[in-house]
């Protein structure tokens, strides 16, 4: 069987499926939009129980730089962070 990732066998001919997929899975939030990081980040926030308003600036934080510093969440029990793993 042959591999259709290989170099070689698309000279041969092999369709070309790589192109289309070649960054789908390699894509973060950020990269599709500072409005997904922002409501992703929005969404943990609050289920880690932060106040809508902390949560919000959290998110801001996020969908700007890509990392929402430290903040409160848990109730106050915690000290959180949201960062894109590099």
């Amino acid at each position: 069987m042959s591999n259709h990732l290989h170099p070689d066998a698309r000279a041969a001919g092999a369709p070309d499926n790589a192109a289309t997929d070649e960054g789908a899975e390699l894509a973060t939030d950020a990269s599709r939009g500072p409005l997904r990081a922002f409501s992703k980040a929005y969404r943990k926030a609050r289920d880690w129980h932060c106040s809508p308003g902390r949560a919000w600036i959290v998110a801001l934080r996020f969908a700007l730089t890509g990392d929402s510093g430290r903040f409160r969440s848990h109730g106050g029990w915690m000290v959180s962070r949201i960062y894109k793993p590099r």
